[in-house]
């Protein structure tokens, strides 16, 4: 997907591409260094394990996930694979061919904290039978093998925008919006607030734009910070829809959309900017 003219955030800037990390739930260890190697070499990492943890812990239905999973690959301009091939990321490889998308194969190296290209011949399978392996080689139809691919709808991507001092809320949040059938792309849980500071913070803010660039929607949680305002400003500059909720009790937590008059902002001086909203 090509760069985009846009007004831009101070400080901030658009990284080329968006791109789904696919790996094995054996490699979940591995999750804050595939997307801290994503970022590193200039791209913004989509990865389902550090969005969703693992199926957001039976919060919501699996099949909201896969679906969420299927709506971000869609969404995404590459897939890159990480391990082996198990046989979730077989799935994953199909619908990135089945979209003509770029796939790149790495190897994880001893250390599991670094990677190296290589190609798809040289893969090694995990717990697929290797003639699946082959129809997807060949680019054959694995429609009527494998359940996950009956999923053919998309969700709408939805950026979630909130203070750091909300920073708890973050799974509470994904699962609202997994309940209203939206895919959540949930800064605090994709960088894990920065993943330790092991990649400059210029790359995570990058791709966080990059990230309020390819959603539908933009909603914002709770009192509104001097980042969320940028966040909004940056959304509508591109005429992307803007909506807001408001914490209204945190056992268990319920959110409720609010009229723009009801916003509250977190420090007195941001009032002035109202008119953004």
């Amino acid at each position: 997907m090509p760069k985009e003219s846009s007004k831009s955030i101070p400080g901030l800037k658009e990284t080329n591409k968006v791109v789904f990390t696919s790996f094995s739930k054996k490699n979940f260890y591995m999750r804050a260094y595939i997307s801290a190697f994503v970022l590193e070499n200039g791209n913004t990492p989509i990865s389902p394990f550090m969005n969703f943890d693992y199926n957001l812990s039976n919060l919501v239905r699996k099949d909201d996930i896969r679906i969420s999973n299927n709506t971000l690959i869609k969404k995404s301009d590459e897939l890159w694979v990480f391990g082996e091939i198990s046989d979730g990321v077989l799935v994953e490889i199909y619908l990135a061919k089945k979209k003509k998308l770029p796939i790149r194969y790495f190897t994880p190296l001893n250390d599991g904290l670094s990677f190296r290209e290589t190609t798809e011949n040289n893969v090694r399978l995990e717990d697929v039978s290797s003639w699946m392996w082959e129809l997807v080689q060949k680019n054959e139809s694995l429609e009527r093998w494998h359940p996950r691919l009956r999923f053919n709808k998309e969700y709408p991507l939805v950026y979630t925008a909130y203070s750091k001092r909300n920073f708890y809320w973050q799974i509470h949040i994904n699962k609202f919006c997994l309940l209203r059938k939206a895919v959540p792309l949930n800064p605090f849980m994709l960088f894990r607030y920065f993943l330790g500071d092991a990649v400059r913070r210029d790359s995570v803010y990058a791709a966080n734009q990059n990230i309020i660039r390819i959603a539908d929607e933009l909603w914002t949680f709770g009192e509104i910070s001097d980042g969320v305002l940028k966040e909004i400003d940056y959304k509508k500059s591109r005429k992307g829809p803007v909506k807001h909720f408001e914490l209204i009790k945190s056992d268990p937590f319920v959110f409720r959309k609010i009229p723009k008059e009801l916003i509250r902002f977190e420090e007195p001086n941001l009032e002035g900017f109202r008119e953004l909203l």
